[in-house]
């Protein structure tokens, strides 16, 4: 017998441009292809409307933490069968919605938070969700959850829209980046990971001295933009031309990051440009990981392409000075591996297989109805 569709309502606080958010609208499609009816809790932003492009119905409030008890009535119409939070600020909110409308609740990490924080945190669900192992050893200690309460799980990526062969051409016009390399930084310029891009601008005079119309490209957006700014600003001083740009927050991300000769990326955004098909270095919040092959594409996906966990090397200029001049060197046999991790991304983290194993995971949370 057919198992019936399920009615899932997720909570994030917001969805501007991120790695969550991306997750987030991926799975809501995910799930809608596979029939089931999905619902989001959230303050908005950038990225909404791709959450009701994917078929989701979307649940807005001005301060979630506030506000969400005022869309009582209007959730529990929807008939929810579960509940499911992302990071520990909408787990709270998630975990306390779930108590109020009397369903099951799950609780994903994406990413790696203080010990001392994770003390104070008291709404857990009994089966936490994880994005790679750097983040279950984060939080399986004495004041987290033990390991027999985690479960892995994967970003998916879509692969429809971020795909070898790309065409760039008129973008590269655009940019005036004929003939020439170039480095796409693509980030959410946040915390550590703004660190990249610090560490890139440093870098970049003396990459320049070897390669003299290597470009830099900055995409994103977020609070150290500025700071960012101001760097680039500088550096661009320093090399008494235009070497590095700030593209800031774009829609179009996967045509940057296919006219990279090298991407620089963490976490999701890094499987990104690995399905691309173009030589990506890890580096995030966590670290330098080093470009990624499929050789150690298991052990980069554990620490979430430097993003969680402790990566092999601190962020520096150095461990760019002294890997992309060996890439740029050997540019036909990186690009030729690249395309291998291509296939390897698209074989193993592919939104349908994402959007199934949830599937599983909800339908182990919800009560079977009697016969």
């Amino acid at each position: 017998m057919a198992q019936r569709p399920l009615r899932i309502l997720l909570v994030n606080r917001h969805m501007n441009i991120g790695g969550v958010e991306t997750y987030l609208y991926r799975l809501c499609a995910g799930l809608g292809r596979r029939g089931h009816q999905v619902g989001l809790l959230t303050e908005g932003g950038l990225f909404e409307d791709k959450v009701k492009e994917a078929g989701a119905r979307l649940h807005k409030v001005r301060n979630l933490a506030k506000d969400w008890p005022t869309l009582l009535p209007e959730l529990v119409s929807c008939g929810y069968d579960v509940v499911h939070g992302h990071n520990y600020h909408s787990a709270r909110v998630a975990c306390a919605l779930a108590k109020r409308l009397h369903k099951p609740y799950l609780m994903s990490v994406h990413g790696p938070r203080p010990r001392l924080k994770q003390l104070l945190f008291r709404d857990w669900s009994e089966r936490v969700i994880v994005m790679s192992e750097g983040d279950r050893d984060n939080i399986c200690w004495w004041g987290g959850v033990p390991p027999s309460r985690v479960t892995l799980s994967f970003y998916g990526i879509d692969t429809d829209r971020f795909h070898p062969g790309i065409p760039t051409d008129d973008l590269r016009a655009e940019l005036e980046l004929q003939g020439v390399p170039v480095i796409v930084f693509v980030s959410r310029f946040s915390n550590r990971k703004a660190d990249v891009g610090h560490a890139l601008l440093d870098a970049l005079p003396t990459l320049r001295q070897q390669h003299t119309n290597l470009r830099l490209l900055l995409v994103g957006e977020g609070p150290e933009r500025e700071g960012l700014e101001t760097h680039l600003a500088r550096t661009n001083e320093v090399c008494k031309t235009a070497a590095a740009t700030m593209i800031g927050p774009r829609r179009d991300v996967e045509r940057f990051m296919a006219l990279a000769t090298i991407a620089v990326c963490t976490a999701n955004t890094a499987l990104e440009a690995m399905a691309c098909g173009v030589p990506t270095l890890a580096a995030g919040r966590t670290g330098f990981f080093g470009l990624v092959s499929s050789g150690n594409f298991e052990d980069a996906r554990a620490l979430c392409f430097a993003d969680h966990g402790t990566s092999p090397r601190e962020m520096s200029p150095t461990p760019f000075l002294e890997v992309i001049p060996d890439l740029l060197q050997r540019l036909p046999q990186a690009q030729k591996q690249a395309l291998e991790t291509a296939t390897l991304v698209a074989e193993r983290t592919s939104v349908t297989k994402m959007a199934l194993e949830m599937e599983g995971l909800y339908r182990s949370l919800v009560p079977v109805p009697a016969a």
